[in-house]
């Protein structure tokens, strides 16, 4: 298993970056609709013929400063969901020790695993939390005639300085629907361009 292409896909943060033409690659909906809005492709990268990643927010927000994203990584190729997952999960653990935000928890069902983890942005001097980005990845095998690989859904909803205590009030209050309804979601079909 090439460790680069999967250190690029288990990015904590999604990388900004602006593009006029954005090419849709996995040939997906150009807008996804989750949690009763319009996501639009966004940006996308398809850096090697193994990797792909595709971004897509709302339209009144922009990728340096979104509030929630939906981002659909795939793999093509013989990918198994436990050996990504069991990727991330140490990566949160070594993330943990140096950042106390950062806390996860594992679900699975029907060979999917969802991950849900917390992660933080911090001033230089460590005293200021400047991002906090809650992150529900569903991880799961597809398998087609035409394709085979691991696709992975994710919903990210980020918090800024003024805003992080009112973000981590309501996730107290409901923690639950996010991963209930990245869950139920009917994964976008893809067909990813050679």
């Amino acid at each position: 298993m090439n460790k680069i292409i999967i250190a690029t896909l288990l990015l904590f943060l999604s990388i900004g970056v602006n593009s006029q033409n954005v090419e849709n690659y996995l040939e997906t909906e150009k807008i996804i609709k989750f949690d009763n809005k319009n996501y639009e492709l966004v940006w996308s990268t398809h850096p090697n013929e193994v990797y792909y990643k595709q971004e897509y927010l709302t339209k009144e927000q922009t990728l340096e400063r979104f509030k929630s994203m939906v981002t659909i990584d795939f793999l093509n190729g013989e990918f198994k969901v436990k050996d990504l997952v069991n990727q991330k999960i140490q990566e949160l653990e070594n993330a943990k020790k140096t950042n106390p935000i950062i806390n996860y928890s594992v679900l699975e069902k029907d060979g999917e695993t969802i991950i849900d983890f917390l992660m933080s942005v911090s001033s230089k001097d460590g005293k200021k939390l400047l991002v906090v980005e809650r992150n529900i990845y569903r991880y799961t095998n597809i398998e087609t005639e035409e394709t085979k690989g691991l696709l992975l859904f994710s919903v990210s909803e980020r918090a800024y300085e003024g805003e992080i205590g009112e973000f981590f009030s309501e996730l107290k209050k409901d923690k639950n629907s996010l991963i209930i309804k990245v869950g139920n979601i009917e994964i976008p079909k893809i067909n990813p361009k050679k």
